[in-house]
């Protein structure tokens, strides 16, 4: 039974040689082992425990709805019954906590699966910091709203539908906002357009928005709150693969965010990144973005060829990363060469990351190849 869902009953494949069925406790979930029985015209049964019977109220003739997992399993359950619970949570403020410390536990929170997020203050909080708590926690995790509030708790509400935004669509719309960011940054930069490139640095909260909900899917699957199939995870392996791809992805954005900051110091500096030797960093960040944009393709649609490919195509642009970085010295004032070398060494991370996701593709393909060749 998965924790937290009384309403279905999960049955794992039995095992060769098990001894009498025995019931025994574990994390406290009553559990019972039952041979498989086979009936005349071929079937194979299992009956179901009395106490699962007479919790929903249900006997001879009911209807359950039995669904086979991704994982192996079976899961069954009564017709109408709900199986989702609300999972709940109070973060109890300590005397000293500042409003980071704060937000900090209920993004966790937000992030392990936590539907409703009770935030009680020893203290009465002044008006201000309750505002900037709401605004924040609402702009920052997607699908988060106020719903009750009094001068010494707020209570946060998950309304966004995990189903309504499958892990696919979530993945997607990650890589999209980081392949803006970086097409957007090469159009700042090589146009000395600040307003463009102060959207850039703004546009990795979208970023973190994606990464904590994508989080926050998978370790509600994880957990036991959700099944694979809720979120639209096929298969349950999966799950550690794209959780590191969405790490990888945002710590992408991130870097996007830091060159686009710097850059804007450096036109505030008077530095032009159109002329001179500077005007060899925006064809190489194209060259970067296409990368990124063979990397993401490659997560998406695994195939070792395209990979092996990519990640060759990396090393390459490692390699020239660094030439460019030795080629830069027709800046000679110190602070501006360190803010340079601040863009050169995050469009390496870029690379770097890039690799790591046509690596993760490399080991979906050959995870997925193995499951069908080795179904359970």
């Amino acid at each position: 039974m998965l924790p937290g869902s009384p309403a279905s009953l999960v049955l794992k494949a039995p095992c060769c040689g098990c001894p009498t069925p025995r019931r025994f406790e574990g994390n406290g979930v009553l559990r019972e082992r039952r041979r498989i029985q086979v009936t005349g015209g071929g079937s194979y049964i299992v009956t179901l425990p009395k106490e699962w019977i007479r919790l929903h109220g249900i006997g001879k003739g009911a209807e359950v709805l039995v669904a086979l997992e991704p994982d192996g399993s079976l899961r069954i359950e009564p017709v109408g019954v709900h199986r989702r619970r609300t999972v709940s949570a109070r973060i109890m403020v300590g005397e000293g906590w500042d409003f980071w410390r704060i937000v900090r536990r209920v993004i966790s929170y937000y992030v392990a699966g936590a539907d409703i997020i009770e935030v009680v203050f020893s203290s009465v909080p002044g008006s201000q910091t309750a505002k900037q708590l709401r605004e924040f926690i609402a702009s920052r995790l997607i699908g988060v709203e106020v719903v009750e509030e009094s001068s010494s708790s707020i209570v946060f509400q998950v309304i966004a539908d995990m189903t309504s935004l499958p892990l696919e669509a979530s993945i997607k719309r990650l890589i999209k906002t980081v392949g803006f960011m970086l097409e957007d940054l090469i159009e700042g930069l090589r146009h000395g357009i600040r307003d463009i490139l102060t959207e850039v640095d703004e546009r990795d909260d979208v970023v973190d928005k994606f990464y904590m909900f994508i989080s926050r899917q998978l370790i509600s699957v994880l957990a036991g709150y959700r099944l694979p199939s809720e979120i639209g995870l096929n298969n349950l392996a999966d799950a550690s693969i794209v959780m590191t791809a969405a790490k990888h992805l945002e710590r992408a954005g991130d870097h996007a965010s830091i060159i686009a900051s710097t850059a804007i110091e450096l036109l505030d500096r008077g530095v032009n990144f159109s002329q001179g030797c500077l005007a060899e960093i925006p064809p190489h960040l194209e060259e970067i973005a296409r990368h990124y944009q063979l990397a993401t393709s490659t997560f998406l649609s695994p195939n070792p060829p395209r990979a092996d490919e990519g990640i060759e195509r990396g090393i390459q642009l490692k390699k020239k990363n660094e030439d460019l970085l030795k080629s830069l010295t027709c800046e000679r004032e110190p602070l501006v060469m360190a803010l340079v070398r601040r863009i050169v060494e995050s469009s390496r991370r870029i690379i770097d990351y890039n690799i790591d996701l046509l690596e993760l593709a490399l080991n979906r393909s050959v995870l997925h190849e193995l499951l069908k060749e080795n179904p359970r």
